[in-house]
């Protein structure tokens, strides 16, 4: 099972890295993807990430899940790409797992996702959106999975392999990255 990352230019280093950690620990195969036409983009704190694969290059099929981590600059990104928003639909319209983190709920509402339904995000970033906002820390719904804020990215990625793998896995990386036996 793989599950696809889109990085833009500015976005939320802990939610992008922390949530593909967990995910990885979980067995599931993870593709990082740039949504700029070159293999490179740059996090909200500077660091320089080269070499991911390019978004407009990658066979959407092979994928169960679609993750959006936020970042204003990086969310501002994703909101003004065609592609993204087309990429967005089309997981949801195939029944695939929709996942936005922080500011990229936004990203979920302009793709007309959020209609009627309940999901949470980074406080204010509701404000305007067609959507039930909850305030939680992570919001599961059907296909779709938001988090309110980098702090939950690891509740995020578990909401994920449950969602994807099970509860069983989701309880044996849970109890793996909380140091339990």
């Amino acid at each position: 099972m793989k599950a696809l990352i889109l990085y833009a230019d500015g976005f939320e280093d802990v939610e992008a890295i922390a949530t593909r950690d967990v995910l990885v620990r979980s067995g599931l195969e993870v593709v990082d993807a740039s949504i700029n036409e070159n293999e490179n983009v740059i996090t909200s704190h500077k660091l320089h990430l080269n070499g991911l694969k390019r978004l407009s290059e990658l066979k959407l099929d092979e994928f169960s899940a679609i993750i959006l981590p936020g970042g204003s600059h990086g969310v501002n990104n994703l909101l003004n790409s065609s592609l993204v928003l087309s990429t967005v639909r089309e997981f949801a319209n195939k029944d695939k797992l929709v996942c936005a983190i922080c500011a990229a709920p936004m990203v979920l509402a302009k793709a007309e996702l959020l209609k009627n339904k309940k999901f949470t995000c980074y406080p204010g970033c509701e404000v305007g959106l067609e959507g039930i906002y909850t305030g939680e820390v992570v919001v599961v719904l059907d296909k779709i999975i938001t988090a309110r804020s980098m702090l939950y990215s690891i509740p995020f990625g578990l909401a994920i392999i449950e969602k994807l793998l099970g509860k069983e896995t989701k309880d044996k990386i849970y109890k793996q990255i909380a140091g339990l036996r």
